[in-house]
């Protein structure tokens, strides 16, 4: 276990060094490149940078092919998750991390190579591309709505319910509490039942439970100091018990509703994806034939 979990962080690590390097990388073309960026395109031809930059120049070219080679790189968590050709490599989560980092800096690249500026077709495949880099982000969202094991399974309802009792139990016997203080303890972090139960505004309800569980924590370790004479060290621990408590019961709770918006999110975000590859696809094939084949 020890090993897994030190392996899940050294990917974290790595990952998160190649966002840094990746992010650095842009945000330096986007800087040295923005005259060229913000010059008309009836001027740029005359632009010192229109050679190098330009979609069909060594640069932007080049942002091109390897946002392009981001975007079928995707894929391959759609390949680890339903063969079994990686079955064995990696865990499901890291994964579906990497898919998302190649569809952030992927598209990221396709813009600066299009030089921000899009027209007829190719507009189609990009406008198609930011809305499933941008459903992808709330897809990675419900994602983490739904309880998981260090190796990205899903957890069942009764996996819940059963992890739900163990963490009551921890709590009643950590802290030595009888049942009349522990009914107390659970109505400090209870909140009060929502009326409203469509689809959206659940969504944004948890969005802003979120948001707000900061701040939350904070009201739970004042509410336990107030009635409780416990050391400030052991109101944090309950506190954080509690909430861990009442997130893990939101998510039994909203266990099936969670489900459905998943399954709503895929009916949005493949067609969008298909659509993206196909168009990205006939222009690669259309540039490849009239010669423009970068370096190679």
């Amino acid at each position: 276990m020890n090993t897994k979990k030190s392996r899940r962080s050294n990917f974290q690590i790595t990952l998160t060094l190649l966002y840094l390097i990746s992010f650095a990388f842009l945000v330096y073309f986007i800087i040295t490149g923005s005259n060229f960026y913000l010059t008309s395109l009836m001027e740029r031809p005359h632009h010192p940078g229109y050679r190098s930059l330009r979609p069909a120049g060594i640069i932007g070219h080049g942002f091109g092919v390897v946002g392009s080679l981001m975007m079928l790189f995707m894929l391959l968590y759609s390949v680890r998750k339903r063969t079994k050709i990686f079955k064995n490599f990696g865990f499901l989560s890291g994964w579906l991390n990497l898919h998302i980092y190649f569809g952030i800096i992927g598209p990221l690249l396709i813009v600066l190579h299009s030089t921000f500026k899009v027209h007829g077709l190719i507009a189609v495949s990009f406008w198609s591309m930011v809305a499933v880099a941008l459903s992808g982000i709330l897809g990675r969202y419900l994602y983490t709505q739904i309880p998981r094991t260090i190796s990205g399974k899903e957890l069942s309802l009764g996996e819940l319910n059963k992890l739900d009792d163990e963490i009551t139990d921890y709590i009643h016997s950590r802290y030595q509490l009888d049942a009349q203080n522990m009914s107390k303890f659970v109505e400090i972090v209870k909140q009060p039942a929502r009326t409203n139960k469509g689809a959206l505004s659940l969504l944004l309800g948890i969005i802003f439970s979120d948001i707000f569980r900061p701040f939350r924590y904070y009201q739970v370790k004042r509410k336990i100091s107030k009635q409780y004479r416990f050391s400030k060290k052991v109101v944090r621990q309950i506190a954080k018990s509690l909430l861990r408590k009442e997130l893990l019961e939101r998510r039994i709770n909203q266990w099936s509703t969670i489900h459905q918006l998943f399954h709503y999110w895929h009916v949005i975000h493949k067609p969008f994806a298909i659509i993206m590859y196909i168009i990205m696809l006939i222009h690669i094939l259309v540039a490849v034939y009239v010669g423009y084949i970068w370096i190679l």
